[in-house]
């Protein structure tokens, strides 16, 4: 499943799910060897969506594989392949001819076939989950970076004239907003077309019109409308509009939400109210299914955050599944949506670098493409924990931001840093984000306070004082059911004193406006046999989890429960 509601009604889709062959490719032979036209004897069939990792003989590989299936097409016309996310590189061939590439890792990519035969083709794709100091994430990264296909694979059959991309955009004053629509009407056909063309809110039409549309081009149709007394989201109480284009043949829906978003008096304020955010950081990830993680578990997650008490996520560190995040606007819960930019083993050259700038480039911009209509999205965040504190960390930091300011001025930019007390770039974002972990990494959890009282400060000498800061990481770890008479390192007793002694330090700094724990359940760590990072990660997972990675609850993940749940700040 890739929402939680259709996207298209008319269009034909189908998802290509299911078993795919595979076989990897670890001496990065397969594009000399044509394995593209001819396919060598598969090692084993693989379920896609899926990662590599969890098969049984390849816990451990990084590198290049490749991928098999056939489709079949019952009639000739245009298709749309599109790929949901795919770890890595991503080379795509259909029947021996290169569609294209693609890199990234958590964001869709496609190709459009503008006249497929009918019968059989074959489907192949190269994929490379190897970091390096020019991937993002790099080399080395804190969490398992696995490989594989790890969301859909979607076949959509188009009309010689169909939707290209639906926009919706607006600006509130009060309950009362001006809807702005911009379509992209598409052509692939030899004539000109006259289409007519109807936008619809919660089923109803609001708009026809004729649009002409000349022979393989593309017209943009633009639409304003004044609605008045519209439904309003907000933080725990969800209002959704499901927004439709329709032509003859096709259409496209996708679900918008009305608030608006300031910062007022260091306050985070949705629809004029500050909201104080209590949050969980949340890696998509599990043993069993590593990121290509299934709906099911999505509601099982989403269910465990609400009980604690929850009302805002941080998507650590890279954009989530569209699934999930329908939830959370559902739910009504705020959501921290960010790039892979992992740098705290980042040297700081590594970020001038015009590939990885490029690459950064590319994420933030399809980060937002993909989610802008998402009302649960308040933050874009541009990277975590890199270099704040040097000349090269500002001028990344300049550019990505000016980026997301091109693309959504409706929402604040943020980032979080692991050095409050020197970095620098602060004053360029709308909210500060603050990653430190005073009891498990650096002394005693009272030092977050001195701590904060040098921010603070350094923040005002910085023409930063008025932001909002959250406290975006703390924590410590815990090994599920490891508990004894008094505190000790990896004990759910102490991990519960860190986390508790630490949101008590918190709530009583009036300019620290929310939390986000590090963090919601155990995840693996990239701990490789061969590499030496990460040895310290006992069990070979990150056990900073209030629950464990069966999401089995600890100490910690009552005693938040109990804080956040208290109605008390």
């Amino acid at each position: 499943m890739i929402r939680t509601f259709p996207e298209h009604v008319i269009r034909s889709t189908k998802e290509l799910s299911g078993p795919w062959d595979f076989i990897t490719d670890p001496n990065n032979i397969g594009i000399q060897d044509g394995w593209f036209r001819q396919f060598p004897s598969p090692q084993l069939r693989v379920t896609v969506p899926s990662c590599w990792n969890n098969e049984m003989g390849f816990f451990e590989y990084e590198g290049v594989a490749w991928y098999r299936t056939e489709l079949e097409l019952a009639e000739a016309g245009p298709l749309k392949l599109i790929f949901h996310a795919v770890l890595g590189h991503a080379d795509v061939y259909l029947d021996g001819e290169h569609l294209g590439y693609h890199y990234g890792g958590y964001t869709p990519f496609h190709f459009i076939v503008e006249n497929a035969a009918a019968g059989k083709h074959e489907l192949i794709v190269r994929t490379d989950s190897t970091l390096t100091k020019q991937t993002i994430p790099i080399d080395p990264v804190d969490w398992f970076h696995y490989g594989g296909i790890i969301r859909p694979v979607e076949l959509q059959m188009l009309e010689k004239v169909f939707i290209d991309k639906l926009r919706v955009d607006y600006t509130l004053e009060g309950s009362n907003a001006e809807v702005s629509f911009s379509l992209q009407l598409r052509s692939l056909d030899k004539e000109e077309r006259k289409v007519p063309l109807s936008l619809t809110a919660d089923r109803e039409i609001i708009h026809q019109e004729e649009v002409l549309v000349p022979a393989g081009q593309t017209v943009a149709v633009s639409v304003k409308q004044q609605w008045s007394q519209v439904r309003l989201w907000n933080v725990g109480r969800s209002e959704l509009y499901l927004i439709g284009a329709a032509i003859p043949g096709d259409d496209l829906y996708d679900r918008i939400g009305f608030r608006r978003i300031e910062v007022r008096d260091h306050q985070i304020c949705i629809n004029g109210e500050p909201v104080y955010l209590q949050g969980v950081n949340r890696h998509e990830e599990h043993p069993e299914w590593g990121f290509a993680f299934p709906p099911k578990l999505m509601r099982k997650d989403l269910d465990i955050i609400l009980e604690m008490g929850c009302n805002s996520v941080r998507g650590s560190h890279y954009p989530q599944s569209k699934y999930w995040i329908d939830l959370l606007d559902e739910q009504g819960l705020v959501f921290w949506s960010e790039i892979p930019m992992w740098g705290a083993l980042m040297p700081k050259e590594v970020t001038v670098d015009p590939l990885f700038q490029q690459r950064a480039h590319t994420m933030v911009d399809e980060m937002i493409e993909r989610d802008f209509h998402h009302p649960c999205i308040v933050f874009w965040s541009v990277h975590n924990e890199i270099d704040t504190t040097c000349e090269e960390g500002l001028d990344i930091s300049e550019k990505l931001v000016k980026l997301v300011r091109s693309k959504d001025s409706s929402r604040l930019v943020a980032y979080a840093t692991m050095h409050p007390l020197k970095d620098i770039v602060m004053p360029l974002f709308d909210v500060i984000g603050i990653n430190k972990y005073h009891g498990w990494y650096e002394g005693e959890v009272a030092g977050f306070r001195d701590m904060l009282e040098q921010f603070h400060a350094r923040a005002e000498a910085l023409g930063a004082g008025d932001r909002p800061v959250l406290m975006t990481e703390f924590g410590g770890a815990g090994i599920y059911g490891d508990t004894g008479w008094e505190p000790r390192l990896f004990s759910e007793d102490y991990q519960a004193h860190i986390v508790t002694e630490a949101l008590r330090i918190f709530r009583e700094d009036p300019r620290i406006v929310g939390t986000y724990v590090w963090q919601f359940a155990d995840v693996r760590g990239d701990l490789k046999s061969y590499k030496s990072a990460f040895r310290d990660r006992a069990r070979s997972f990150n056990n900073k989890g209030l629950v464990n990675e069966y999401r089995k609850p600890k100490q910690s993940f009552r005693e938040v429960r109990a804080i956040y749940r208290s109605g008390e700040k």
